[in-house]
């Protein structure tokens, strides 16, 4: 059996593209067309070269049967012919199958990139509106229609602010190596278009495309070992150096331009519109491998990082600025360096010579009548014994000599204070054309990434903090923390953050998870928020829990807790949602806890809502609705108490765990949440797709900032109590449905476990840290595999379980159709949620799934279970399909369309060679260890194959957990 019969509805609604895809001015279909053509067809043609004609015939076989399959609306006798011919390879020859339809996928996601930038390109020159309205000038226009003034507009935009959290979150499953050569074949595509190339250049960006594309097919697809926190850290590090450092003053000079032009002045040179957070080497929990020696070390990785592009910075400026003049302002302060210079000579004998020798270089080779060499030689001794203090530490070897002419930058208002009494100089003498170039790039940077390019959160478990506390009432003798009922630990808590007495004795025998969960909070104090940002609780329940971790930062700092890191709840699970303004209340009405608020943060609270954990909880809508409807009650609860709440949003990449556009998500957020103030995570593959290249970074940068802004100035949308009371009739219908299956059904976790690649992702050595939590069920599997699982299979149950039961349920109301249109066409929240779920719709195959299962799967009751899942995923298509009043999925998205289209015939031919592979690795392994009996060099060539099945089914469908 190769799979059921796709009905004829679904068939209609999966098939081809609207053809209808050209702007009236451009036509931006063809070029894309014509690059992914082109690259794949260079790389097919390469491969030919170097492979057998036998291999090659294969090739052409396989694509030839993908392609009359996903072109014949799903027929089933070419499915069965390419399925069996798949299930007939070696293991070679499915290596090679999957390395050439990945490679293929890749290509064609880097097209589409450098399309985007094109098409950015053409509407910039004028030739065509054919945008998704996410610019600037867009969206001013259309606020300006809607009566704001430009500037209300400027000040909006003065004052806001988005945060991009990177993530350490195993989601990029496309090696670094693999990444950088792609990111060399873009821009030679990107420079192919270039009208005025000479025949000589175009000849040499086609040989340069060849040569890069036969590296990528030599390069490795598979990690051969799992990467280190350090090794992630580093990772995000790049991402940030290769393009945001360079896009973000960019940005900000665009957006200066824009204003001056009109008229107004331009962004404060102090404004933050972006920084930037990381999560790698600070996130603890569930990673045994993330320790607080790990953390000083990326903390260090970062400074050494941020000196070095500093370095080179102040460099380049120390060159340029050779202005033999300027104010007495600048000149004061040099005199004070120079004084403070020759005073640490004279003062300092121990000084070797080296030293010496270099403070006297240092004023002889820059002329005391360049007033800005001289600043800058001073910022660059600085910078340099920065950079020297923390490749010291890094190589663990004691840091050089203090030197007081030079100290070590620790804080980024010390770097500050030279580079704004040099902009003040060039502005009162005239020359601010030349203080606004690279001087105020600089300061932006300074002010945007500080002096660790990112502030490192941390976090970690409540529950660790609870044995921590409870190792702590134990040896001191007063009983046991955990045995406490909530309000005898609000009491003992806040007694404690009252009291002067210290709690935790300075010599105690702390020993495992309570040593380190201890060490952590000395790290913390002694990294302080200069170099950290926000200590995070995940599985945040109770008011407890907050104050738990305000206990322990005041009790392991070295200052009394003056230097402490703001404390956020993570609220991931539907009963936590469900209990926030509980939380909250207690918190604000707390005496100790709401004047540490105002004293520390100026009574700003953050709260961050994870949406992976809550939607494996009770479902895709539940989570989305219970989100939207915590984030209102947090809000009027904050307001009451005189706070400002700040959301931090932890999506992920895929529909399932919050992902999608960001601009419709945020525009979809409940009106009053986003208050100027955005932060969200950035994991995995979405890196790759927001930063990956130089022009794709200043196009997220202003998806933020305009979403931002038009979040807050348009006028909220009013929800009608009608919308709400069957919302919450469809939520309560979805949960139970969901939890029914995946909860309450002995068939589920077995069916998983063997359906799905859910036991094999170990082996693609993506992330750190393990998959599970702690040993167990479903329940204990992080969100990521439990998503990544079920996208391979093109099941993708997690998005749409529950939701054609709740849709039906509504459809039977008394005109519940009526109103579900209705909601769909004037509740933006709504209609984003259907949009999204349709996207991932579009890429299910009951085909693809049923073959998992067949292959898969041994008992009969189990493939029951599949097929009544396949039932209920064709149930849903049809139920959304009314619902957004579309004949197929995304017709009214064109875009989304096209690259789903684009990616089929390559998609199916990775599925089939999976089930294949996972079939074979299971007949040679137990519990992922292989047999004795079994040659492990071809174990190994049988599990590298199924690994690139992976990586290429995650570079398909563009997402991966």
């Amino acid at each position: 059996m190769v799979g059921p019969p796709v009905p004829s509805m679904m068939r209609s609604a999966m098939k081809g593209v609207n053809p209808l895809l050209k702007s009236d001015s451009v036509d931006f279909i063809s070029p894309l067309q014509t690059d992914v053509s082109r690259l794949c067809d260079t790389l097919f043609s390469l491969i030919k070269k170097s492979c057998p004609p036998a291999t090659i015939a294969l090739l052409g076989n396989v694509k030839t049967l993908a392609k009359i399959y996903d072109v014949s609306s799903k027929d089933e006798k070419a499915f069965a012919n390419l399925a069996n011919l798949i299930e007939s390879l070696s293991v070679d020859q499915l290596t090679i199958v999957g390395s050439l339809f990945s490679n293929m996928c890749n290509l064609a996601n880097l097209a589409e990139h450098v399309h985007r930038i094109r098409r950015r390109k053409a509407f910039d020159r004028g030739e065509s509106s054919f945008l998704s309205h996410h610019s600037l000038e867009e969206i001013v226009d259309d606020l300006q229609r809607n009566g704001f003034s430009l500037h209300q507009i400027r000040d909006q935009i003065c004052s806001q602010t988005v945060e991009m959290v990177l993530t350490a979150h195993p989601t990029q499953a496309v090696r670094r190596s693999i990444l950088a050569k792609l990111h060399d074949i873009a821009k030679i595509i990107e420079a192919s278009h270039d009208a005025y190339l000479t025949p000589e250049q175009s000849r040499i960006n086609e040989d340069l495309l060849k040569a890069n594309l036969l590296c990528l097919w030599r390069t490795d697809e598979v990690r051969r070992s799992k990467p280190k926190p350090e090794d992630e850290a580093r990772n995000i590090l790049h991402v940030i150096e290769e393009t945001a450092w360079h896009a973000t003053p960019i940005y900000i000079s665009r957006m200066d331009h824009f204003f001056v032009k009109n008229g107004l002045k331009p962004i404060p040179l102090d404004a933050t519109p972006f920084v930037f957070g990381s999560w790698a080497g600070g996130d603890r929990d569930g990673n045994p491998f993330v320790t607080p020696d790990v953390t000083i070390e990326v903390v260090n990785i970062n400074r050494y990082r941020a000196a070095c592009l500093y370095l080179a910075e102040i460099e380049n400026l120390l060159f340029d600025l050779s202005i033999h003049y300027g104010s007495d302002e600048l000149l004061d302060y040099n005199k004070k360096i120079a004084g403070q210079t020759n005073q640490a000579a004279k003062s300092r004998p121990d000084l070797n010579v080296t030293t010496k020798i270099k403070y006297k270089e240092f004023w002889n080779y820059v002329p005391p009548k360049e007033p800005f060499r001289v600043c800058f030689s001073y910022i660059r001794d600085r910078m340099t014994a920065t950079r020297d203090h923390c490749e010291a530490l890094l190589s663990n070897m004691p840091p050089p000599q203090s030197n007081p002419a030079a100290p070590v930058y620790t804080t980024k208002d010390e770097l500050l204070e030279p580079l704004n009494i040099m902009y003040r100089s060039l502005v009162d003498t005239g020359d601010e054309i030349i203080a606004d170039g690279k001087l105020k790039d600089l300061i932006r940077r300074v002010h945007i990434f500080g002096l660790t390019i990112v502030k490192l959160d941390i976090r970690q478990e409540a529950e660790e903090h609870t044995n921590a506390l409870d190792f702590i009432t134990k040896y001191v003798g007063i009983g046991s923390y955990a045995e406490m009922d909530e309000d005898q630990r609000i009491k003992f808590l806040t007694e404690n953050l009252e009291g002067k007495r210290p709690l935790i004795p300075r010599a105690h025998s702390a020993t495992g998870k309570a040593k380190n969960v201890l060490d952590t909070f000395e790290v913390v104090s002694d990294l302080g928020p200069e170099a950290l940002g926000a200590y995070i609780i995940s599985m945040c329940m109770k008011p407890s829990d907050v104050l738990a971790v305000e206990v322990l930062q005041r009790e392991c700092s070295n200052n009394c807790g003056e230097s402490s890191l703001r404390v956020v709840p993570l609220l991931e699970t539907i009963t936590a949602l469900q209990d926030s303004t509980m939380v909250l209340g207690t918190l604000f009405e707390n005496k100790w806890y709401r004047k540490h608020l105002e004293r520390r943060f100026d009574s700003v609270q953050e709260v961050m809502i994870g949406y992976s954990d809550s939607g494996k909880d009770g479902g895709r809508l539940t989570s989305a609705w219970e989100l939207y409807k915590a984030q209102e009650h947090m809000v009027e609860c904050a307001a009451k108490h005189g706070v400002t709440l700040r959301f931090f949003h932890g999506r992920g990449g895929t529909v399932g765990r919050g992902g999608g556009p960001q601009h419709l998500a945020i525009l979809s957020q409940p009106p009053g949440t986003v208050n100027q103030y955005l932060r969200v995570t950035i994991q995995g593959e979405v890196m790759e797709q927001d930063f990956g290249l130089p022009n794709l970074a200043l196009r997220t940068l202003e998806t933020y900032t305009t979403a931002v802004l038009k979040a807050d100035l348009t006028e909220p949308v009013v929800v009608k109590p009608e919308y709400r009371e069957l919302l919450d009739k469809l939520s309560q219908v979805s949960c139970t449905k969901y939890r029914e299956i995946v909860h309450g059904d002995p068939r589920f976790v077995q069916y998983f476990r063997s359906a799905t690649p859910e036991q094999e992702l170990g082996l693609l050595n993506i992330g750190s840290r393990p998959q599970k939590r702690k040993e167990g069920g479903v329940e204990t599997l992080r969100a990521i595999p439990w998503v990544f699982a079920w996208t391979q299979t093109r099941l993708h149950l997690p998005v749409w379980l529950g939701l054609g039961s709740a849709l039906q349920t509504g459809m039977n109301e008394a005109g519940g159709k009526q109103l579900l249109r209705e909601m769909y066409e004037k509740w933006p929240f709504f209609r984003s949620f259907f949009d999204l779920i349709e996207m991932v719709l579009a890429k299910a195959d009951p085909h693809i799934s049923s073959r998992y299962e067949d292959v898969l799967v041994e008992k009969e009751e189990q493939k029951q279970f599949g097929s009544m899942l396949r039932d209920l995923l064709v149930e849903t298509i049809d139920l959304v399909l009314q619902v957004s009043g579309e004949q197929r999925l995304l017709d009214k998205d064109r875009v989304q369309q096209r690259a789903i289209e684009t990616r089929l015939e390559w998609l199916t031919p990775m599925n089939l060679a999976q089930v294949e592979l996972l079939k074979r690795w299971r007949s040679v392994s137990v519990k992922g260890v292989v047999k004795p009996e079994v040659d492990q060099l071809k174990a190994n060539q049988l599990v590298d194959a199924l690994v690139i099945s992976m990586k290429g089914l995650s570079s398909a469908l563009q997402n991966t957990g």
